[in-house]
């Protein structure tokens, strides 16, 4: 019954601009709903989970999509144009799902080392009717191989934070992992000449990056990258590994209105930030074949 109610007022108040009485609302059954609701936006659907450390939760909570920003600034991209979009860390498809409902002819590959989450994906792709998916359960990283994972919500403070570890201290999974070089190699994938990158994955950006080369070398890109202390911690020489990565391969650094911002801003940004915080937010490396040389 609690249930039945309480999606009559997500269904009401979605479409409301001043969604005050809803948080009340949310407040007080938060405590007697339970499974999913789901919540329909302008073009697209998600089920979304009132569990406390369910990622989802977010949604409904504050009847608004997650990153809204950054996926304006992709759909923008791909207007008008063929892309490939790969979302490294898909989790239930905050990304994949408004990308694959705006753009239904595009190739979208998304990748996610817990199958827990991939779960949740594939729940939200059935919802949209969606056919331009595919979803893999694999890590993104450097090379291929496999590496214990994580994904015992008891261990972190939501299902966003699933991370691989260093050794199995909790009867982890091996869960398989590879470079999307690897996977393009391999015809696991295949690309188009423009390609949007979406790496959200606990700390191992930079060994997905270090694992698209080839890619960077061939296509036009844009790589969407979350800069956080987990990234910096990553590798012993983090700073200077990442500066010589990008003047290697050619890269530019952005923020996300497209504000050219160099590596060193960024390190310093992260030095001044509460250590209550373990981000400052999302960052743009792009390379166009005309700057190839």
């Amino acid at each position: 019954m609690f249930n039945f109610i309480f999606q009559k007022i997500v269904n009401y108040y979605l479409c409301k601009k001043n969604k005050k009485l809803y948080y009340l609302f949310f407040s007080l059954f938060k405590f007697f709903i339970s499974g999913s609701f789901i919540l329909e936006f302008d073009k697209y659907k998600f089920y979304s989970y009132p569990k406390k450390k369910d990622l989802s939760r977010w949604m409904l909570k504050n009847l608004r999509e997650w990153d809204l920003e950054n996926i304006q600034i992709i759909l923008n991209l791909i207007k008008n144009k063929e892309f490939t979009f790969i979302d490294c860390g898909c989790n239930y498809g905050a990304y994949t799902i408004p990308i694959a409902k705006n753009n239904p002819k595009i190739n979208i590959y998304s990748f996610d080392a817990s199958k827990n989450v991939l779960k949740k994906l594939e729940e939200n792709i059935k919802l949209n009717n969606i056919e331009n998916v595919q979803t893999f359960n694999y890590g993104i990283a450097e090379k291929k191989g496999y590496e214990f994972f994580d994904d015992n919500l008891i261990n972190y403070k939501n299902s966003g934070s699933f991370r691989f570890t260093n050794q199995n201290t909790n009867n982890n999974d091996k869960v398989k992992i590879y470079s999307l070089d690897e996977l393009v190699e391999d015809k696991i994938i295949k690309l188009s000449r423009n390609l949007i990158i979406k790496i959200d994955i606990e700390g191992f950006e930079f060994r997905a990056l270090k694992g698209m080369k080839e890619i960077i070398k061939n296509h036009n890109v844009f790589i969407f990258f979350e800069f956080s202390k987990m990234l910096v911690n990553s590798e012993n020489n983090f700073k200077l590994e990442f500066e010589n990565f990008i003047i290697k391969n050619k890269l530019k650094l952005f923020d996300l209105k497209f504000n050219k911002i160099q590596t060193t801003k960024l390190f310093e940004i992260l030095s001044k930030t509460d250590t209550r915080y373990q981000t400052i937010g999302d960052y743009i490396l792009t390379k166009t074949q005309d700057e190839k040389n």
